[in-house]
């Protein structure tokens, strides 16, 4: 389980100073011809030669850089992942030609990225190759002194998109040192060689040993110490069979290699290092978690090499490739018999959240979420990305979502798939409109609660008719399901209307009603009682409402209103507005005999006697709605009262034309 992660996005204020240098540089360029970012990079191949010097403690190397431009545009500037430094140098060549910095050297350091001004743009559909030689003057290590490299090479610089590049590496493994790569080794070359991955990393224990294991064209490695092999040995046989799971489910296996190293001193979870590598924390005490905490980590860090490194998440906060990932190695429990405490305790981390009021909105602006002051990791991108994705499973069905997963894994395998691309795809399959989904889960601070408001069971000539009600007390509505057990051991489910607050569903059985059991598998992230509310937090929810589109959530908070006594008369009104854009027309009017009895303006009495003859005419009582219209003349002193969303002015003109001719809500 990767704890935490940081995804930089393309700062536009990089591109802005990149072009201010350029006028300063001897080149002559145009703004058409400045450095400027593909939606969709070009891949590139890597081939690396480097030394690994630990006892001069730098890392050295040449690689060439070679893709093709398979954009629509002339490249002229390209940009590195790497910076000048007393730690870091670099030259870089074309042919035989050295290709010049663009960036401004500040005391002779220059920070990532840096931009080459290449002699001639390449053309659509043309290629080149980049000469790079490279030092880092220190081997990262970690305390222990395993080495680990990760960005130890330069890289092409696309604004921070993550992308998929195929790789071939040569360098020395130092004496007492076992390795993980990012490839398989090929014999013939010397090279460590993949098709194609996001992060391309290194990491070599010290002093460690290594088993490996084969599933068909899938070499798994794991690394140990002595007093670890013991787990090792258990989370590569748990591998071995996890990889065979995943091919038979998904079709394939998206590297030929994987490694499984040791990390951190507790059974912590893990994390993936790099493409087809895994952490698993804590195997050298082995003994201190059941054998279900080792099986199912290794299975869901496996899961991520499809989500996060094979199919990369462009988003900031990146919450669906974790869900995905979760997802994945949650059927691999199921089919194993071996429990869902584990995706249980993840849905209860957001919940735990929700109880303590925190904003679990997921479609936050990057700005937002670095003010957020709570563990948003674990909240919501751990436990909210996998509570929408189990939601999703059970909204859809089963066959569709898994329909709809393998599709993207087929359609964005080493490409980027963001949460409004998935949701487009699920719509896509689906055949459904999905916006009340994706709003709630994604979009809003909504959470789900149901509880059951009675339940009754009558005979009915040889059986029996179990009738059973539920309310929606959270502030979103799903088709949550709802299982009756019956006496001679049969259930039967069915499920709640997502457009309806209240749910009445009946039972025909032959043996009487024993138990009703909500959400019966926990796909669903749900509260078994409704958050308490503050006055001040249902004033500010009502404050935050729109008058358009928001009659559930107006509906929610109108009973709240009620239970706190509301004394304000202007939110009374707003409320009012906005229970009669949702149809809710009886509450409607209560709200608006609220307005009256907290003796507002003369504007706002003159509205709400206007819109309570307009609730009267909806429901038939012309009579009433007369009496209202009259009781409204004698408020008119203003101007009225503009509705744009409805294309209505309250006025007394508009109200004596109402005498005449009744509302009629025009759809």
């Amino acid at each position: 389980m990767r704890l935490q992660y940081s995804s930089n996005k393309f700062n536009p204020s990089v591109i802005i100073l990149s072009l201010a240098i350029f006028s300063l540089c001897s080149h002559q360029t145009t703004a058409q011809d400045g450095y400027w970012i593909p939606a969709d990079p070009p891949e590139a191949l890597y081939v690396i030669d480097a030394e690994i010097n630990l006892e001069g403690a730098f890392v050295e190397g040449e690689e060439a850089i070679s893709f093709k431009n398979t954009t629509s545009k002339p490249i002229t500037i390209l940009a590195l992942d790497w910076s000048i430094n007393d730690m870091h140098s670099i030259e870089v060549f074309t042919g035989e030609q050295s290709l010049s910095l663009i960036n401004v050297p500040f005391r002779s350091r220059v920070t990532s990225p840096l931009f080459y001004e290449l002699p001639k743009p390449i053309q659509p559909g043309s290629a080149i190759e980049l000469k790079v030689k490279f030092r880092m003057n220190r081997v990262p290590t970690s305390g222990n002194a395993h080495i680990v490299l990760n960005n130890w090479f330069p890289r092409l610089w696309w604004g921070d998109l993550p992308t998929s590049d195929k790789y071939k590496a040569g360098f020395n493994v130092p004496e007492g040192y076992a390795p993980a790569v990012s490839g398989r080794l090929n014999e013939e070359t010397g090279y460590y060689e993949n098709d194609g991955v996001s992060r391309f990393g290194i990491f070599m224990g010290n002093g460690m040993k290594s088993e490996s294991r084969e599933v068909d064209d899938v070499l798994i490695t794991a690394l140990y110490v002595d007093a670890g092999y013991e787990c090792a040995r258990l989370c590569l046989d748990t591998a071995v069979d996890v990889v065979r799971f995943y091919k038979d489910w998904l079709g394939f296996y998206p590297y030929k290699f994987l490694y499984i190293v040791p990390g951190g001193a507790g059974p912590w979870g893990g994390y993936p290092y790099a493409s087809g590598i895994v952490v698993i924390h804590g195997q050298e005490v082995f003994e201190s978690a059941p054998l279900l905490h080792w099986q199912w980590i290794t299975a869901h860090e496996i899961g991520h090499q499809y989500w996060g490194e094979y199919v990369m998440d462009p988003d900031t906060p990146d919450w669906l490739w974790i869900g995905l990932g979760i997802y994945a190695d949650r059927e691999y429990v199921l089919a194993r018999n071996l429990g869902l405490d584990k995706h249980v305790g993840l849905m209860n981390r957001y919940l735990l959240g929700v109880k303590n009021k925190y904003d679990t909105t997921m479609d936050i602006p990057p700005t937002q979420y670095g003010r957020i002051r709570f563990d948003f990791n674990n909240v919501v991108v751990h436990g909210k990305g996998f509570s929408v994705i189990s939601a999703l499973e059970s909204v859809l069905g089963k066959g569709t979502f898994q329909r709809i997963y393998k599709r993207c894994l087929s359609d964005y395998g080493r490409k980027r798939l963001g949460f409004r691309e998935f949701w487009r795809v699920c719509e896509e399959e689906s055949g459904e409109d999905l916006d009340w989904f994706f709003e709630s889960w994604v979009r809003s601070n909504k959470y789900l609660c149901y509880e059951i408001t009675s339940k009754e069971c009558i005979r009915q000539g040889d059986g029996f008719l179990s009738t059973i009600h539920l309310k929606s007390s959270g502030t979103m509505t799903m088709p949550v399901p709802v299982k009756a057990v019956f006496a001679d051991g049969t259930s039967q489910v069915k499920h709640t209307n997502i457009a309806l607050r209240t749910s009445g569903l009946t039972f025909e059985s032959s043996s009487e009603l024993v138990e009703v059991v909500l959400n019966p598998e926990n796909r669903f992230a749900m509260l078994e009682t409704p958050l308490d509310e503050t006055l001040d937090e249902i004033v500010r929810r009502i404050r935050e409402l729109p008058y358009v589109g928001a009659g559930e959530d107006a509906f929610v908070l109108f009973e709240k209103a009620l239970e706190l006594n509301l004394d304000n008369a202007n939110l009374w009104f707003k409320l009012g507005m906005a229970l009669y854009d949702g149809e809710y027309y009886q509450e409607s009017f209560v709200a608006f005999e609220k307005v009256l009895a907290l003796n507002p303006t003369q504007n706002y009495h003159f509205a709400s006697e206007v819109w309570m003859g307009h609730l009267k005419d909806l429901s038939g009582e012309r009579e009433e709605a007369l009496k209202h219209y009259d009781e409204a003349l004698k408020h008119s002193e203003g101007a009225g009262m503009m509705h744009s969303q409805y294309n209505m002015i309250l006025n007394r003109q508009w109200v004596e034309e109402r005498l005449k001719t009744p509302f009629s809500r025009r759809k």
